[in-house]
């Protein structure tokens, strides 16, 4: 018996990632102040991001839509609308700058002072113009926790319809299991497919991802291996490895509190569920599928 750690597929059979233009981070705004220059829908929309954050919102801007300050209402002293024209002193305080004026000039002369004096600056008008990006946001909960997803690209309402699908993939698939290695929480599932990644059904991958430890036979497909996270522990059984040793590997697995799936060519399927059955373990059965063209 081997164990190993899946590696990536060589650099030459992976397709190349395309150049990033920014780094995405996660920043703490609570109880900074960011100052939102303009009062329209659009930094409504952001300054109750902002307020959600934790931040402390400052609005400059000589007309205020009236669902700003409604959200000021309701805000309290976490939000300060001041109804005049920006000034550069405005830039004196503030962590982050988001600017949404409806005019380019104000703008670019607002996104420019950032600049200079090294402020973090959002512009909506022209993402362009700023430093900084807010992504399309969602949340999904987990075995494990909440999970946050943001998701930018260039076009707004794509990274929405993105992050949408992202959560709701998450949300019916067995994700998080891997954070919850406690003795009780052992499982096992048995796979069939393994010759050939494209053979698997979608719920067979979401065990596969989920997984602590995959068992997999020598015939398992490179490509679906390079899939799964570095930390997972991949351990390869030939076919000169008695059925009751493998049982045993899976069991001792399991005991320890591992998500465990036993991934097999198809066709043997019935067989490794009869093996496993001999041991008193219990199990899920995911079948493949059997490619009538082999």
């Amino acid at each position: 018996m081997t164990i190993a750690f899946a590696d990536a597929a060589p650099a030459a059979e992976r397709p190349a990632a395309p150049a990033l233009d920014g780094l995405p981070l996660t920043v703490g705004l609570s109880a900074r102040e960011v100052l939102v220059v303009g009062a329209g829908p659009v930094s409504v929309r952001r300054a109750e991001t902002f307020l959600e954050a934790g931040a402390v919102v400052r609005v400059v801007a000589p007309r205020v839509d009236p669902a700003m300050a409604d959200l000021a209402a309701r805000a309290g002293a976490q939000l300060v609308v001041v109804a005049r024209n920006f000034r550069a002193s405005d830039l004196d305080t503030p962590w982050m700058v988001h600017v949404a004026t409806g005019d380019p000039e104000v703008d670019a002369e607002v996104a420019a002072l950032c600049e200079q004096r090294r402020i973090w600056c959002v512009a909506a008008g022209d993402a362009a113009l700023g430093s900084v990006r807010v992504p399309a946001r969602t949340a999904v909960a987990t075995p494990a926790g909440l999970v946050r997803i943001a998701v930018d690209s260039s076009d707004p309402r794509r990274s929405v319809r993105v992050g949408r699908h992202v959560a709701r993939s998450l949300a019916t698939a067995p994700a998080g299991l891997r954070a919850r290695r406690r003795p009780e929480a052992g499982w096992l599932v048995l796979v069939g497919g393994c010759g050939d990644g494209d053979l698997l059904t979608v719920r067979a991958r979401r065990f596969i991802h989920a997984a602590d430890v995959l068992v997999v036979d020598g015939a398992a497909d490179p490509g679906l291996l390079a899939e799964i996270d570095d930390d997972v522990e991949v351990i390869e059984v030939g076919s000169t490895l008695p059925a009751d040793a493998v049982a045993r590997v899976v069991a001792a697995r399991c005991a320890a509190g591992h998500g465990v799936v036993r991934i097999v060519a198809a066709d043997t399927l019935a067989d490794r569920a009869r093996d496993l059955r001999a041991t008193g373990l219990e199990f899920e059965i995911v079948p493949g599928v059997i490619d009538g063209g082999a």
